[in-house]
């Protein structure tokens, strides 16, 4: 582990009898001091996020801490093999830190977190990936604001943090090992968080489950957050890792058992660990090359349009709400061999009687991977429809007015959607196009001009 020093500025490399640290959570913004960079202190005072640097080990002086850790300048990034231990080890560096500083750049301490001015809960700390387990591995964690002026602590602040976050406030009291919480859960906290690599969407929550596996940047979001899964199953029978729901354009897709990304365990967060003792020694599962093998307590439904080879698979877990136990789709593809289909859905059963008495070993194929373009794959709002106004090249210089309906408008540059008027003057000729992928989607602002593509 490497550490600097919060007097000199100097890094210095700790194999064993790690001393007593600070550590630092913050957001990424521009021209962060990196470790190359901190090896000339004369270059890093040129980057605009020396300040943080020196601000942080202030902070650390001040409380007698002699060393602190930055991600940005303790981890040479340049080496693949010390990125790989840093990301796996990150978790752990948070817990054996005496005191994590959170440092706010966005929010101002003029208002308490509490006062609905406050611009606490909108900070973009709270919505990073990385961050989830900087918030809640740490024994201590204080809140800095953009001055570095204290704003309170994690535990003062327990009930704020659990409103922004959905993590249930024992976890910042302290009462709860996170360990305790359910496999989807501990997912469901991830579920809209973001990260700029869609691979440390799965790299991130690594210390969260306690498993460790190489980071291969370029795989894919998908992939290293099916490793990921494949990991907790080694080290875990919970079947709440089964419990999520895909999109609603999925419903009559086929899909295996495992989730493509933490926002499939977004209505998870109410989701108890199985209670496998039902089913005794046939709670195991494991991965073959057809598919993941598993003993699953089946029923037929009650929707006989489903078709005669679907059945409800239950996942021994139950709603922390309301006790009811959640079954999901299988249709059987051959002699036990099933597929899970309507994977947007999940269903609710207020007992698993008649699901125990038909216990069956089955294999559920796991579809492979396939690669699309970062334009068409859009698992956030499969709703949005694109609508897109192009003027002849006859009329120039228009002046838009609201006199068409408003509609809803996807930027394939934005995970938002927006309301925006269609603006266009109907004295002039116009053409709309159908909803269709539009390379520059048309962005259009009252009182404004409006940019056009030429036909």
């Amino acid at each position: 582990m490497r550490l600097l020093n919060t007097q000199t500025l100097k890094l210095q490399e700790f194999y064993a009898d790690i001393p007593r640290y600070a550590i630092l959570s913050h957001t990424w913004e521009k021209e962060e001091v990196t470790f190359q960079d901190i090896q000339n202190l004369e270059t890093a005072s040129l980057k605009a996020g020396y300040a943080k640097i020196q601000n942080a080990c202030a902070r650390a002086r001040n409380y007698d801490f002699e060393w602190i850790w930055i991600d940005s300048c303790c981890i040479n990034k340049e080496s693949s093999a010390e990125l790989s231990e840093a990301i796996n080890s990150m978790y752990q560096y948070y817990e054996d830190a005496a005191v994590c500083y959170v440092y706010l750049c966005d929010v101002s301490s003029e208002f308490h977190p509490r006062n609905p001015k406050s611009t606490f809960k909108d900070s973009r700390w709270f919505k990073r990936g990385w961050t989830l387990q900087e918030l809640v591995a740490p024994q201590n964690a204080v809140f800095l604001d953009k001055d570095w002026v204290r704003i309170g602590t994690r535990w003062t602040l327990c009930d704020v943090v659990s409103a922004i976050t959905s993590i249930p406030v024992e976890v910042f009291e302290g009462g709860r090992d996170i360990n305790t919480y359910s496999v989807a859960q501990r997912m469901s906290w991830a579920a809209l968080r973001e990260t700029t690599r869609a691979e440390d969407q799965a790299y991130s929550l690594m210390g969260i489950f306690g498993v460790s596996m190489p980071p291969i940047y370029g795989e894919g979001g998908v992939k290293a957050f099916m490793r990921l899964q494949q990991e907790i199953i080694k080290i875990s029978d919970d079947r709440s890792i089964f419990a999520w729901v895909a999109a609603l354009s999925e419903h009559d897709e086929h899909r295996g058992l495992l989730a493509r990304s933490p926002y499939e365990f977004r209505m998870s967060g109410e989701v108890k660990a199985s209670d496998s003792d039902c089913i005794g020694d046939r709670s195991s599962y494991s991965f073959a090359n057809n598919g993941l093998r598993i003993h699953l307590p089946l029923e037929t439904t009650d929707d006989s349009s489903r078709g005669d080879d679907v059945f409800l698979a239950s996942l021994l877990c139950q709603s922390e709400r309301d006790g009811s136990f959640l079954s999901f789709y299988l249709r059987k593809t051959s002699r036990q061999q099933y597929v899970r289909c309507h994977p947007d859905q999940l269903a609710f059963r207020p007992t698993l009687q008649a699901a125990l008495n038909n216990i069956q070993e089955l294999t559920v194929r796991e579809n492979p991977v396939t690669r699309t373009s970062r334009f068409h794959n859009r698992p956030w709002y499969d709703s949005a429809v694109m609508y897109h106004a192009d003027l002849l090249p006859s009329a120039r210089h228009f002046l838009c007015t609201n006199l068409l309906p408003s509609s809803i408008v996807h930027s394939p540059y934005s995970r938002s959607l927006s309301r925006l008027p269609m603006l266009v003057d109907l004295s002039l000729p116009v053409v709309v196009i159908p909803p269709i992928q539009a390379e520059f989607p048309l962005n259009l602002n009252h009182g404004h001009h409006a940019v056009i593509i030429p036909l």
